[in-house]
């Protein structure tokens, strides 16, 4: 499966104590793609920026969700960045032949 980065971290989301603890989970090599485009309502036009990261199965160490951040590259902070992105969608293709299974996670 063609990658172009060696890794990304996705930041899970869980709830203690009623505050968002994120735990990281980096992933790598991965394909990321940043699409540009907007929204137009009426007369206005808001900008509709998005990534799309495919994981190949052999390199899923966390299986992310909604509403979980993720970034480019590996990050050792111990928080997510200013430059993390949220996830809006997951989609599972782990099925089919073993050289094209993987997810793909939209975020903005």
């Amino acid at each position: 499966m063609f990658t172009n980065m060696a890794a990304c971290t996705v930041w899970e989301k869980t709830v203690v104590n009623r505050a968002p603890v994120y735990v990281p989970h980096v992933m790598g090599p991965v394909y990321w793609e940043d699409t540009h485009g907007e929204t137009v309502n009426g007369i206005t036009r808001d900008p509709d920026d998005r990534i799309l990261c495919i994981i190949p199965a052999g390199n899923i160490t966390y299986m992310p969700k909604r509403d979980d951040k993720i970034e480019k590259g590996a990050s050792e902070n111990t928080a997510p960045a200013g430059t993390v992105l949220t996830v809006t969608s997951v989609k599972d293709f782990r099925y089919g032949s073993a050289a094209v299974q993987h997810i793909e996670v939209t975020a903005k």
